[in-house]
């Protein structure tokens, strides 16, 4: 009698990855190509830095935060622009070297139709978060890999870039991993939109515990226009990237607008959501608009002296509205324009 033998199989692909990996067939691909691109020369690469400015400052700052979180994990952190082209990476060095035998470093495209399969490429296409670990790669040469990537929407909803944290399949700890990225994401498109906003303020929760954190959904109106708005107000609301632009106060909620802390009543759909509305910084959105993406301590902290004196000016030398205004506290703003000379803020 024949002894049975096992037979193992892979397990199926989901339906995201097998989606992605019939668009590569379609494209003529195959799995055992070795794709070997140039970088973007160096004032090349310079020049796409500075056409994504502002979304790359706010991403770098949470790279910055999570860089540290993930010392000595033998993972790194990648942004990639709308089109997939990386433009900044760090974290583990030793990996940065294995990575970047793979053209998995600043300068090369990972777009779906240079790369095949990969989280930043597909997570492009697809507008979502998306996972692909070992062998869900298309290409051979990307299988030790296992990569995470949330793509990052504009104020006004258009898909500004993709953030990426990417390791090896043998780690077998992405659980940890998709939520970090998911979440830097997330902080990014909530203090994009709280920099932009020109008229009223809206942060929005299900809890009103959660209000005033980066957790929170945020959107703005200007004349009672949606103008611009986070993926989590948009969730939080129903709403589509379609309604930025296009949905006025009374579509959205039962009351008229007030300043405060509120249960906003929602008129398109059941339900209530916890709010706080506030009056936006006309100061703070020109200086994050022109501040620059590689800011050190000192330029960082003359900025924000200029925000100060801005908004003391815009209120004629009134330092508690103008302090109200930016959301600060009276006695700290105080402090902080005593530093400056009297006869120049006053």
């Amino acid at each position: 009698m024949r002894s049975s033998v096992a037979i193992q199989r892979q397990p199926p692909l989901p339906k995201l990855i097998e989606a992605s990996w019939q668009r590569c067939r379609e494209l003529g691909m195959a799995s055992h190509w070795q794709v070997d691109q140039p970088a973007l020369t160096r004032p090349a690469l310079h020049l796409q830095q500075e056409q994504n400015r502002q979304m790359r400052k706010l991403a770098l700052r949470e790279m910055n935060i999570l860089e540290r979180a993930l010392a000595n994990s033998g993972r790194i952190l990648l942004l990639a622009d709308p089109s997939g082209l990386i433009l900044d990476s760090q974290g583990d060095d030793r990996f940065l070297g294995r990575a970047a035998r793979v053209s998995l470093n600043p300068g090369a495209s990972w777009r779906e139709q240079a790369k095949g399969t990969n989280a930043i490429g597909t997570a492009i296409v697809e507008r979502r978060f998306v996972q692909v670990v070992g062998t869900q790669h298309f290409f051979d040469d990307n299988r030790f890999l296992a990569c995470n990537a949330m793509p990052i929407f504009s104020p006004t909803g258009s898909l500004a870039g993709v953030l990426n944290i990417s390791g090896l399949a043998s780690d077998n700890t992405f659980a940890a991993a998709s939520r970090l990225v998911r979440h830097a994401a997330a902080h990014v498109e909530h203090d994009w939109v709280e920099e932009s906003a020109t008229d009223l303020l809206v942060r929005i929760h299900h809890h009103p515990s959660w209000l005033g954190t980066p957790e929170e959904g945020i959107l703005s109106f200007h004349d009672d226009l949606l103008t611009t708005a986070s993926s989590r107000g948009l969730a939080y609301l129903g709403l589509t990237p379609l309604a930025i632009g296009h949905a006025q106060w009374h579509d959205l909620f039962e009351q008229t607008p007030a300043y405060g802390k509120q249960e906003l009543q929602l008129r398109h759909m059941a339900g209530f959501c916890y709010a706080n509305v506030s009056r936006a910084s006309l100061t703070a959105a020109y200086i994050a608009a022109t501040e620059p993406a590689h800011a050190g301590p000192e330029t960082f902290r003359d900025l924000k002296d200029e925000v100060l004196r801005r908004a003391v000016t815009a209120e004629n030398g009134n330092i508690t509205a103008a302090a109200l205004k930016l959301g600060i506290n009276r006695s700290t703003f105080y402090r902080r324009i005593k530093r400056e000379q009297s006869g120049v803020l006053l």
